[in-house]
């Protein structure tokens, strides 16, 4: 194969997944990464929340049925252990529909290199649901890089190079089977042979002898197989087969919530690429309220009008822009108020989460409203239509 050169691709492919996929399923946040930087054998760890909308698309199954992913290209990192609201991950899990889940991951460094490193969430039936990633910096060198394991028996072995030389062994005999199989058929002329086909006479070009190598050849392979079977198992007494299971896992229990939301209506308008839309908010508590964040798709928008809720460049997120509400004022403790919420970004169109040309014109994401004290309260904002608009055409 032949073509022009390129540099190396650096890619993570959410941007290939539909808008309702990413903004209408599973929305992560308070994600952190415990560095940028590290070097071959360190442990990066991220930690986080994820929460499953309660209103599920339609497109896609809902099974509930899922394994947290530690995503990165090739085996740059070697997975240490998955914590899902603090229960080892050693098989699947079953999550509830509109659940929120305390996860953290462990992977080490194994190679040096430039690396983006993320979290996904991988349903059966839904495909991977990709969450926040960043790059990472690894230095050092391979080599000398181990992976102990501890067997049943109390042995320690190293992974990085455990059972190759056997994986090499069985590889290269299974492939010189495979090429004499092909040597004993590939060798005879084709052209006349091809004639004898057409004449009708097929069976006439399969000899007794051929039919006797390839008995040979199946009693072989078979009894080659039940050897290798033996050995193994003489070798290896004790195992234990993989498991297949899944384990059920209770949401983290609802936090308190002083507010009750409900998203009105919503647009977007395609030339100056702004979703707007309309929340009736009502604060149940006794303090007053701001509605500081809105996030969907890992893309975050920030409410600065709010003392010290900035960006900053350490987030995993993408930063999306300032959210502008009227009116800005604190929804009082008691107070039913409508608020609109506009958030003009070239997002939108960056990160492919324009609506307007899909089957399902709705969108979804998490909604925080805070307290002066800090405490949070988080809507899910999970199956809202929106009316695209595409500005005034002259005739």
């Amino acid at each position: 194969l032949a073509g022009p050169a390129t540099s190396r691709l650096w890619a993570l492919g959410e941007k290939s997944q539909e808008a309702f996929l990413r903004m209408r399923t599973v929305i992560f946040y308070d994600t952190q990464f415990s560095g940028r930087k590290f070097k071959v054998g360190d442990d990066m760890t991220v930690t986080g929340k994820f929460q499953l909308l309660p209103i599920w698309p339609k497109e896609i199954a809902f099974t509930g049925i899922s394994w947290l992913n530690f995503f990165v290209p090739g085996p740059q990192f070697l997975r240490v252990g998955t914590w899902i609201n603090n229960q080892f991950m050693s098989c699947s899990d079953l999550l509830e529909l509109g659940g929120t889940y305390e996860y953290k991951t462990i992977a080490k460094a194994r190679y040096p290199g430039h690396w983006p490193v993320g979290i996904m969430l991988s349903m059966k039936d839904a495909g991977p649901l990709i969450g926040p990633s960043i790059y990472v910096d690894v230095e050092g060198s391979h080599e000398g890089f181990t992976n102990p394991v501890k067997t049943l028996l109390g042995n320690t072995v190293n992974l990085e190079d455990f059972g190759v030389n056997r994986m090499l062994m069985w590889t290269l005999v299974t492939t010189l089977i495979g090429v004499a199989w092909l040597g004993f058929w590939v060798g005879r002329p084709f052209t006349s042979r091809l004639g004898v086909v057409a004449a009708g006479r097929a069976k006439e070009l399969i000899s007794g002898a051929d039919k006797t190598v390839a008995v040979i050849f199946a009693l072989g392979s078979i009894g080659l197989v039940v050897v290798a079977n033996v050995m193994t198992a003489s070798q290896y007494p004790h195992t234990i087969p993989i498991q297949e299971t899944t384990l059920k896992i209770d949401p983290l229990p609802p936090e308190p919530s002083a507010v009750q939301a409900k998203v009105l209506d919503a647009t977007y308008d395609v030339p100056t690429r702004t979703l707007a839309f309309r929340v009736e908010v009502h604060n149940t508590g006794d303090r007053p309220l701001v509605l500081k964040e809105f996030t969907t798709a890992n893309v975050r928008f920030l409410n600065e009008q709010v003392p010290g809720n900035t960006w900053n460049p350490d987030f995993p997120e993408v930063y999306g822009g300032t959210m502008k509400i009227t009116p800005s004022e604190p929804i009082a403790p008691g107070e039913t108020k409508v608020l609109e919420v506009v958030m003009a970004s070239a997002e939108w169109e960056n990160q492919r989460l324009t609506m307007y040309h899909e089957t399902t014109n709705r969108f979804g994401g998490l909604l925080f409203f805070s307290d002066p004290t800090g405490a949070r309260s988080i809507i899910a904002v999970a199956d809202q239509l929106v009316i695209p608009k595409f500005g005034v055409t002259q005739l």
